[in-house]
């Protein structure tokens, strides 16, 4: 086989928005050659078996994040890796282009307490890769500031060059990084599939009881982006092609 066949979740709100079909599967046909599996921020030092200093705050790394890393994302690239999918990183970084006035800086400053300037400064094990899913030398790996890892970064480049059409994504968090860059994604029209049990987000106080901060997050992407899929799916589609 030169392909995956992965079943990919879609919602459909038609005939209408108050009254919805809901769900549906497709069979989704992913080229080995036109597909990537896509990592957005899996970074910290918080996943390794031994525990990590100086994650605190935002970067805390809750035992939901470390399942889904260590028990979910992990063999999700392996599997990608056995097929030959490229493998791809998005990192936070600090810029050149950050400075004291940037707005960026300033919202994360007054909404988070987290100073980038001075906190992300290397180095900082709040954006060094743990060893149980660092990249390997053959991964590409692409630096962004903001959200999006389409936003003044070379993914769209890296992506185009590898004749990618396919992305597999998962990663952090599924409302702002993760979620914006599947958007940009669609923009630029790749078709995008999400295991959405390879994501996450952080919930409110008021949202935290169901998740459903999570669940609005995943439920956006099947309306309005493209697929989701699970770790298990893609990992027997693999496993499948590999066989063949």
């Amino acid at each position: 086989m030169t392909a995956l066949r992965l079943p990919g979740r879609y919602y459909r709100l038609k005939p209408t928005i108050a009254d919805p079909l809901g769900h549906a599967v497709e069979e989704l046909e992913l080229g080995l050659d036109d597909t990537a599996l896509l990592l957005v921020d899996v970074y910290g030092a918080g996943f390794d078996d031994e525990p990590a200093d100086g994650l605190d705050g935002i970067y805390a790394v809750d035992q939901e994040m470390r399942d889904i890393v260590r028990d979910r994302i992990r063999p999700v690239k392996d599997a990608a890796r056995a097929v030959g999918l490229p493998t791809v990183y998005l990192t936070n970084y600090l810029s050149p282009g950050i400075d004291e006035g940037n707005e960026w800086r300033n919202l994360s400053l007054r909404v988070t307490g987290v100073d980038v300037l001075t906190d992300w400064k290397p180095p900082t094990p709040i954006l060094e890769h743990s060893k149980v899913i660092a990249p390997d030398d053959d991964d590409v790996l692409v630096r962004k500031q903001y959200y999006s890892g389409f936003h003044e970064t070379e993914l769209d480049s890296a992506l185009r060059n590898r004749g990618v059409r396919n992305l597999v994504v998962v990663g952090f968090d599924s409302r702002l990084c993760l979620g914006t860059t599947v958007v940009d994604a669609l923009y630029r029209n790749y078709r995008v599939i999400v295991l959405r049990d390879c994501v996450s987000t952080f919930e409110w106080p008021e949202t935290r009881e169901g998740g459903w901060a999570n669940f609005v997050a995943i439920r956006h992407i099947e309306c309005n982006v493209g697929y989701t899929s699970t770790a298990e799916d893609f990992r027997a589609a693999c496993a499948t092609v590999d066989a063949g």
